[in-house]
C-alpha cells in the first residue's frame, strides 16, 4: 500500500491515511477551507439576500438593529481577542455604525471587496427572527435553483451564515 501511494497510483481514504500517519508516528489535522478566490457565487448572493432583509429592519427601526450591532461587537470582541482579523472586521464595523443608516446599508448590500469581506463578520446576528431568517433562505433557494438548473456546478455551501 506504501509504494502504490508514494507511485501516486492510489488515493487513501482518510481511514487509510490516518493508519498510515498512526505507524509513522504523526498527526493527522485536517482543515475545511472556502474556496480559493473567498466564497462562492451561490453563498455571496445569500448573503446579500440576508443582508437585504436586515436593511429593511434597519429602515423600519434603525435604533434597535444598531444597538444589537454594538452589543454582538463588544461580546465577539472577548471571544475572539486572539484573532486580529476578526477584531480589525470588527473595529470597521464600529466605524460604520458611527457613520449611519447609510453607511450601514451600502456595507450590507455593496458589491465591492471590502464589503463582502466585512460581511463574514457581520455584527447583525439576532436582528432577524428565525421565522424571517428561514422564509428569506427558502426564499433564496427557490430563486436560485430557477436561476441554476440541477447539474449546475456549485460550491458547497459553508452553512447558513449569520
Amino acid at each position: 500500500m506504501l509504494s502504490r501511494l508514494e507511485a501516486g497510483e492510489t488515493q487513501p481514504s482518510v481511514a487509510t491515511l490516518q493508519r498510515v500517519l498512526d505507524g509513522l508516528g504523526a498527526e493527522l489535522h485536517l482543515e475545511l477551507r472556502a474556496p480559493s478566490g473567498g466564497e462562492s457565487r451561490r453563498e455571496k448572493e445569500r448573503s446579500l439576500w440576508l443582508n437585504r432583509l436586515v436593511v429593511a429592519e434597519l429602515s423600519r427601526d434603525p435604533d434597535r438593529v444598531i444597538a444589537i450591532a454594538r452589543d454582538n461587537i463588544e461580546r465577539w470582541r472577548a471571544v475572539h481577542s486572539g484573532r486580529s482579523s476578526i477584531l480589525a472586521a470588527l473595529d470597521r464595523w464600529s466605524e460604520i455604525l458611527d457613520d449611519g443608516v447609510e453607511a450601514i446599508v451600502a456595507t450590507l448590500t455593496g458589491l465591492t471587496e471590502e464589503a463582502e469581506d466585512l460581511r463574514q463578520n457581520a455584527p447583525f446576528a439576532g436582528v432577524l427572527t428565525p421565522g424571517q431568517r428561514e422564509q428569506a433562505l427558502a426564499s433564496f433557494r427557490a430563486y436560485w435553483e430557477a436561476r441554476h438548473p440541477t447539474g449546475a456546478t456549485l460550491n458547497t455551501p459553508r452553512g447558513v451564515g449569520r
